[in-house]
C-alpha cells in the first residue's frame, strides 16, 4: 500500500505541473469545440457523443474505486466521504448522461479533444477517489466534519456553483429553436448581465467548493485544472461573441467570467 501511496503522491505532483502548463498553452491555443470549432484538429464526431465519451470515465472510475474500497474492507463506510462521493457523482451523472441528451444543434467535437478529456477525467477520478477511499488518514473525516467551517462553506459554494452552472446551461440551450438549429445566439439577463461565461463560473465555483469541503490536495489540484482550462476558454468564447455580434455584444460591457474582475 505504501508503494501505491507514493505513486499517488507523484500523480498529484505531475497533474499540478501539467495543469499549470495547460494554462500557459491555452493562452496561445484555442481548443476547437463548440463556438470555436474548426476542422484543423482532425476527425470529429457529434458533440453530444463526444461529451458522453469524455465524461463517462470519471463517473464509473469513481464508482469502481468506492465499491472496491468497501468490498475489500480497505475503508469502512463513512457518511462524510459518502456525501462527498455523492456530490461528485451527481455532477458527473448530469454531465455524462443528461447534458449530452439535452444538447441542441449538430455541432462537432474533435476526437483528439475527446481523448485528452477522457484521459484527464480518468486521472481526476483516481485523484479524488484515491484520496477519499484509500490514502486520506483513517480518522481525517469524522462525522463532526459535517459541522466544520470547511464543509459548510465548501458545500454552500459547491451548491451555488451547481445551480448557476445548470441554470446558465439551460438559458444557453433554450436560445436554440429546435434540435437542428446550429446558429449561435447572445444570452442576456440573469447571470449573463454580469459575465459572459456564467456556466463556466458556476463550474469553477463547484470545484472550489469541493476543494474546500474535502480540504484536500486532490481537490485543490482539480480546482487548479478547472481554472487552467476554463479561464482561457472564457476568453476564447468572449472573443468569438465579439466576432459574431459586434457592437451588440460589446455594448453590454460584461466581464468574461469573474464579475467586476475579469
Amino acid at each position: 500500500m505504501e508503494l501505491f501511496s507514493q505513486v499517488y503522491q507523484y500523480l498529484l505532483i505531475i497533474m499540478t505541473v501539467l495543469g499549470i502548463g495547460v494554462f500557459i498553452v491555452l493562452q496561445f491555443v484555442t481548443v476547437a469545440y463548440g463556438m470555436t470549432f474548426n476542422n484543423r484538429w482532425g476527425f470529429s464526431v457529434r458533440s453530444n457523443l463526444g461529451w458522453f465519451i469524455m465524461e463517462i470515465p470519471v463517473f464509473f472510475t469513481m464508482l469502481m474505486l468506492y465499491f472496491i474500497s468497501l468490498y475489500f474492507h480497505i475503508r469502512p463506510f463513512n457518511i462524510v466521504t459518502f456525501i462527498m462521493f455523492f456530490l461528485f457523482e451527481f455532477h458527473y451523472f448530469q454531465r455524462s448522461f443528461i447534458f449530452p441528451l439535452l444538447m441542441k444543434g449538430q455541432s462537432k467535437m474533435p476526437v483528439s479533444v475527446i481523448i485528452s478529456g477522457f484521459i484527464f477525467n480518468t486521472c481526476n477520478a483516481i485523484m479524488q477517489g484515491g484520496w477519499l477511499f484509500y490514502f486520506s488518514p483513517i480518522d481525517y473525516y469524522p462525522v463532526q466534519w459535517l459541522y466544520s467551517p470547511q464543509f459548510i462553506i465548501g458545500f454552500l459554494i459547491f451548491l451555488a456553483g451547481m445551480i448557476l452552472n445548470l441554470h446558465s446551461d439551460r438559458i444557453i440551450r433554450n436560445l436554440r429553436l429546435d434540435p437542428y438549429d446550429n446558429n449561435y445566439y447572445l444570452p442576456k439577463g440573469g447571470p449573463f448581465k454580469y459575465v459572459n461565461s456564467a456556466n463556466y463560473l458556476g463550474e469553477i465555483m463547484e470545484w472550489a467548493g469541493f476543494a474546500i469541503l474535502t480540504w484536500s490536495v486532490a481537490g485543490l489540484v482539480f480546482f487548479i485544472w478547472t481554472c487552467a482550462n476554463i479561464i482561457p476558454r472564457s476568453k476564447a468564447v468572449y472573443e468569438r461573441y465579439e466576432m459574431f455580434f459586434g457592437e451588440e455584444f460589446t455594448s453590454l460591457k460584461r466581464y468574461k467570467i469573474f464579475p467586476f474582475i475579469y
